[in-house]
């Protein structure tokens, strides 16, 4: 089951009709070959905004979940938000806006967001190369680890957060549309297109030594995931 949440009402939507309706290619470069091996036969769609107490789960947990799941409609979380998967491919698209206390999305997750994601506190991301992350508008937190250097990031704005970076990660750099790109093509007459990696910087970010609670690093630099995973679940401080 992709969520257990009793609030999240699903409906099939055969796959003609919601793909027609529910485009993510309108957010991510990458297109349902990118994400599906083959096209499912119905998405299943969530009509309206939704308001959960967390702690909220996401996640495909075998074939029957591998397809688009689509809330029209605004996602607000009274808690952590997790989405974590691996083996099966489930998407999540959030038409409207996401709104959490916290997040962890890792392995091969494929969020898509339709407006903006708003974490109040610690926004984690730890992907697998496979995985999608992406945000048509904003991504504001109060922090975001980024723990991987892997996955597709496309973000419609430079993130607005405090960035922390963990030790020995190959990030990608933080590019505001590629501003060498864009003078080239207006030099040459051709369409601007944006970036398909939008990423992080550790330049910009700063080591979680010192900043996250000493029980969730790990060496000099390094993280636990899973004790994070359960300091947010069980709400305990994630901060020094």
């Amino acid at each position: 089951m992709f969520t257990e949440n009793k609030e999240l009402e699903w409906s099939e939507l055969p796959f003609e009709d919601a793909s027609a309706k529910y485009e993510i290619n309108s957010i991510s470069e990458d297109g349902l070959g990118e994400v599906f091996p083959e096209d499912p036969s119905h998405y299943l769609v969530h009509k309206g905004d939704v308001v959960i107490d967390g702690p909220v789960r996401f996640g495909a947990a075998d074939d029957e979940d591998v397809t688009l799941h689509v809330i029209d409609g605004n996602l607000t979380v009274n808690g952590p938000l997790f989405f974590i998967q691996g083996d099966f491919y489930g998407a999540l698209f959030v038409t409207g806006s996401i709104f959490c206390q916290q997040a962890f999305v890792g392995a091969d997750a494929m969020l898509y967001v339709g407006k903006s994601m708003h974490v109040e506190g610690l926004l984690v991301t730890q992907l697998s190369k496979p995985a999608h992350f992406a945000v048509r508008e904003a991504l504001l937190a109060g922090s975001w680890l980024e723990a991987s250097g892997n996955g597709l990031f496309e973000i419609g704005q430079k993130p607005q957060a405090r960035l922390l970076r963990v030790e020995k990660s190959n990030y990608h750099a933080f590019s505001q549309y590629a501003e060498e790109a864009e003078k080239r093509a207006r030099d040459k007459g051709t369409e601007v297109k944006k970036p398909s990696y939008f990423g992080f910087s550790p330049k910009e970010a700063s080591s979680v030594k010192g900043i996250l609670h000493p029980s969730l690093i790990e060496g000099e630099e390094g993280i636990s995931a899973g004790d994070i995973r359960e300091a947010m679940e069980e709400g305990r401080p994630l901060f020094a």
